[in-house]
């Protein structure tokens, strides 16, 4: 039976925000039905499914290389547990693989881009016909940090698909996916002069209001926001004090 409601978890940090909402909530089931946990997220939360699309072949040889990795630790790990365990190839010595639809999900949704385990756990929703997604821990990208994790795209172009299908989409606060980090207003290039009050004008619609602002920005204002070399990480730096 498909979940209606599916919380996908990611190793990122907009992670705590799933653990401050459930836990303040009394219950995952006030947020989701069932939660989908990437790699060894599968062995920190209470999951119903796990996505480690890596196959487990390639992962051995990391894990040979260095056994005291995180990457040995987590192998141990999935040749133990019952959850099942969504992979590009099942292996006999871990029992609760199975491998991802890759022929249906492709003949369905028609595009073949693929570059993290968190995009192929977006569309294996959106092909099984779930109706809310909330994503925590996907991130890739942080604000005002230069270096970026290889995915974010990827992730937001499957997010576009299940948006157009109907799926609601809810993100973290605290995420840079879809620029949820930023606030509303910044959200939208080319209103520099405006202030953007959105009203809600029921049945899911918005009602906009254009206030010209009394003065325009500077031009060392404008050129800053066109700036995208390295600059401290406010995320990190949180986490590191």
């Amino acid at each position: 039976m498909t979940p209606e409601r599916v919380a996908i978890l990611g190793l990122g940090p907009s992670i705590n925000q799933f653990l401050e909402f459930t836990k303040r909530n009394g219950s995952r089931k006030t947020l989701c039905d069932e939660v989908w946990g990437i790699n060894a997220l599968g062995d920190v939360f209470k999951c119903d499914k796990i996505f480690h699309m890596d196959d487990v072949r390639v992962q051995q040889v990391r894990a040979a290389a260095a056994p005291a990795s995180n990457i040995a630790a987590m192998l141990e790990w999935l040749k133990t547990t019952d959850t099942p365990v969504i992979t590009s190839r099942a292996h006999p010595d871990y029992p609760a693989l199975q491998e991802f639809p890759l022929e249906d999900v492709l003949n369905a949704l028609q595009f073949d881009y693929f570059n993290s385990t968190a995009a192929y756990a977006v569309a294996y929703a959106i092909h099984f016909g779930v109706k809310e997604l909330s994503l925590f821990g996907i991130d890739f990208t942080y604000p005002h940090a230069h270096a970026a994790e290889k995915g974010r795209a990827c992730v937001e172009f499957w997010l576009g698909i299940a948006s157009a299908r109907g799926i609601k989409i809810r993100l973290p606060q605290t995420t840079s996916l879809m620029d949820a980090v930023l606030p509303r207003k910044d959200r939208l290039y080319g209103y520099d002069t405006q202030e953007v009050i959105f009203n809600d004008a029921g049945e899911g619609k918005l009602k906009l209001e254009f206030k010209e602002l009394s003065e325009l920005p500077t031009a060392e204002q404008v050129e800053s926001s066109y700036d995208h070399s390295a600059h401290p990480n406010p995320l990190m730096q949180e986490v590191e004090e």
